[in-house]
């Protein structure tokens, strides 16, 4: 019984003896120096506690009893029972039709082979003519395509924009 007051004496008094560090000006410590103390309080306070605890022998982990007890297994499993009422019916699927992407077109691609000063004018054009209100990026997108688009159909060449080659006359036709 001694050891057990002689030990809790201990841990208090090294308990008590951090209290005139934490009471010192709140100017001569940083956070880290307040946090180390915080922790050493802790780890001392803990430290009492527990050995409290197993001198008592209300310790939860004693020696020879297992930290980790398994969940107890069920005594039996039941399949669950699927019942059909009739066949499973064939589904087909049909693909559903999807419009090439505006980056794909052959105007497209000549757009992208041409220099970005170039696209630009192409679309200062396209603005200038009523077909395009989007930003002048230079860049190839929906806005552009549409515009490109409606110009050829009114002048009259929509035909041209199916290759490459007269994609570029169209364009050339605007950038100059």
């Amino acid at each position: 019984m001694t050891i057990d007051i002689r030990k809790t004496a201990i841990a208090a008094l090294a308990a008590l003896s951090l209290v005139p560090a934490a009471a010192a000006p709140a100017h001569a410590l940083g956070k880290k120096d307040k946090a180390f103390i915080a922790g050493a309080a802790t780890a001392v306070v803990a430290g009492a506690v527990i050995n409290n605890m197993r001198n008592n022998g209300t310790w939860p982990f004693a020696a020879g009893q297992p930290r980790y007890a398994a969940p107890a297994q069920p005594q039996y499993y039941v399949q669950p029972r699927t019942t059909y009422s009739a066949a499973p019916q064939r589904v087909t699927y049909q693909p559903r039709y999807v419009a090439p992407s505006v980056h794909s077109t052959p105007a497209a691609q000549a757009f992208r082979e041409l220099s970005p000063q170039m696209r630009r004018e192409v679309q200062i054009s396209l603005a200038r003519y009523g077909y395009y209100s989007g930003s002048i990026d230079g860049a190839w997108g929906p806005g552009t395509s549409t515009a490109l688009e409606a110009y050829a159909r009114d002048s009259g060449r929509t035909g041209q924009l199916g290759t490459v080659s007269g994609a570029y006359g169209i364009m050339d036709g605007l950038s100059g």
